[in-house]
C-alpha cells in the first residue's frame, strides 16, 4: 500500500514557482471580478488553492494512482468552469500538463495533451456558442477567436512539452555523469589496490628467489665450516669467507626490498629527482657503475610540469630495467638518460649486459610485459632493443598532452 501511494516532491522547484504565479493571476482575475460584482468568491479560490496544493507533491506510485490524480486536477477545473470562468482555462490546463509530463511517460504525456487540447475545444465551443447568442452579429469574429486561441493553446503544450523534455533528459544524464564518475572513482582505487598488490607480489617473489636463495646457501656454507672446524680447520676458511660474501649480498637484497617496500613520498618530487634517488639507491646496492643523463630544450628543466601518473609509471619501469639488469644482464656499466621538453618526456636505459634473445625471453607479467602496459595506459611508445651478448636498451617516450594509446617496440 505504501508503494502504491507512493510520493515525491516536484523535481524542479522553479516550475512549482511558475505554477504558483500562474494560479495567483488567476485569482487576481477573480478578485476582480468580484471587486466589481461586491461578492467574494470562495468556491474559485479553494479550487485553485487545492490545484496550488496538489502542485507540491506529485505521484510516483502505480498508473492508476498517477490517473486518479491526474483525473482529480481535471474535475477541480471541470468544476471551476461551471462557476463561469472559462477565461482561465488555457492556464490551468497548462499547469495540468506540466504536471503530468513528470508523471507519465512520452506516451502518457501525449496521450495527456491530446485529451487537454479536446477538453480545451470544447470549453471554447461552448463559449463561442454563448456569446453568439448574446451578439449574432459577430459570430464570424468569434469563431475566428477560437481558432487563434486553440493555436496559442496547442503551441503552448508543445513547448511545455519540448521544455519538459529537455529538463528530464537533462537531469537524466546529470545522474549518469554522476554514476559514471563514482564508477570512475571505484575503478581507479581499485586499480591503485591492484597495482599495490602487484608490486607487493613481485617484491615477495623477488625476496623468495633472491634473498631465499642467499641465506640457502649461506646456511650450507655455515655447516660445513662448524664440521671443518673442529677436524681440519684449514679447510673451513675458504667457507667461512664464501658464508661472509654471501651475508654481504644478502644484505643487500634485504636493503634492496625495504627500499621497495618503503612508501616514499614522490608527490613533492620531480621526475628527475624521483628517477635520480631509484639510480642512486641501485648503484649503491649492486656495485654496478651507474650513470644518469639528463638533457633538455633549456635548462629550466625543472620548470616543466610532469604529471604524477607519468612520474610515477617513468619510476617504476626504471625500477624494474635496473632490477632485471641486476638478476639477469650480468652488466658492469648502466646509463640512463631523461630529455624532458615542453611537449615530450623520452627516457632510456641502457647497459652492456649479456642481452638476450627477444622471440625466446620476453616473459609475461611484471617484466618487460608490466613496462609496455604502463607506457600503453598513457598512450606514449616503448622501444626494445637487444641481441644476446650486446647489451640492452630500453626506450620510452610519452607526450605530456597524449591521450591515444600507442605500444610498440622495436
Amino acid at each position: 500500500m505504501q508503494s502504491f501511494l507512493k510520493f515525491q516532491p516536484n523535481p524542479f522547484r522553479f516550475l512549482v514557482y511558475t505554477e504558483w504565479v500562474m494560479l495567483t493571476s488567476c485569482g487576481s482575475l477573480a478578485g476582480l471580478e468580484a471587486i466589481a460584482g461586491r461578492r467574494l468568491p470562495l468556491e474559485h479560490i479553494s479550487v485553485l488553492l487545492l490545484l496550488c496544493m496538489m502542485g507540491w507533491v506529485l505521484p510516483t506510485g502505480n498508473l492508476p494512482v498517477k490517473i486518479l490524480y491526474t483525473l482529480a486536477e481535471i474535475g477541480l477545473i471541470f468544476y471551476g468552469t461551471t462557476l463561469g470562468y472559462l477565461h482561465i482555462l488555457p492556464t490551468l490546463y497548462l499547469i495540468v500538463f506540466i504536471r503530468s509530463c513528470f508523471i507519465f511517460s512520452t506516451i502518457g504525456r501525449w496521450a495527456i495533451c491530446g485529451m487537454l487540447l479536446v477538453l480545451f475545444l470544447d470549453n471554447q465551443i461552448i463559449y463561442v456558442q454563448n456569446m453568439t447568442k448574446l451578439m449574432p452579429r459577430l459570430e464570424e469574429q468569434f469563431w475566428m477567436h477560437l481558432v487563434a486561441e486553440t493555436l496559442m493553446f496547442g503551441l503552448g503544450l508543445f513547448l511545455v512539452l519540448m521544455l519538459v523534455n529537455t529538463l528530464l533528459s537533462e537531469r537524466q544524464s546529470q545522474g549518469d555523469l554522476a554514476i559514471a564518475h563514482q564508477q570512475l572513482q571505484q575503478y581507479a582505487l581499485q586499480s591503485e589496490e591492484l597495482g599495490a598488490a602487484q608490486e607487493r607480489n613481485r617484491i615477495a617473489r623477488d625476496i623468495h628467489d633472491s634473498l631465499g636463495y642467499v641465506l640457502t646457501a649461506l646456511n650450507v656454507q655455515l655447516q660445513t665450516a662448524v664440521i671443518l672446524q673442529q677436524q681440519e680447520p684449514d679447510r673451513a676458511q675458504p667457507f667461512l669467507q664464501q658464508a661472509r660474501r654471501l651475508g654481504m649480498t644478502a644484505m643487500q637484497e634485504v636493503r634492496k626490498s625495504v627500499q621497495a617496500l618503503r612508501q616514499e613520498n614522490r608527490a613533492e618530487q620531480s621526475l628527475t629527482e624521483t628517477i635520480a634517488a631509484v639510480v642512486d639507491d641501485f648503484r649503491q646496492a649492486s656495485g654496478i657503475q651507474t650513470q644518469m643523463q639528463i638533457t633538455g630544450e633549456t635548462g629550466g628543466i625543472g620548470n616543466i610540469a610532469v604529471s604524477s601518473a607519468i612520474i610515477n609509471a617513468l619510476y617504476r619501469i626504471v625500477q624494474e630495467a635496473l632490477t632485471n639488469i641486476y638478476k639477469y644482464a650480468q652488466a658492469t656499466t648502466v646509463t640512463v638518460e631523461i630529455e624532458i621538453t615542453s611537449e615530450i618526456v623520452r627516457l632510456s636505459v641502457v647497459d652492456n649486459g649479456c642481452g638476450f634473445d627477444r622471440g625466446s625471453s620476453i616473459r609475461t607479467g611484471f617484466g618487460l610485459q608490466g613496462m609496455q602496459e604502463r607506457i600503453a595506459v598513457l598512450g606514449g611508445t616503448f622501444i626494445l632493443e637487444t641481441e644476446p651478448g650486446r647489451g640492452c636498451r630500453i626506450g620510452v617516450e610519452v607526450r605530456l598532452t597524449n591521450t591515444l594509446p600507442e605500444v610498440s617496440s622495436s
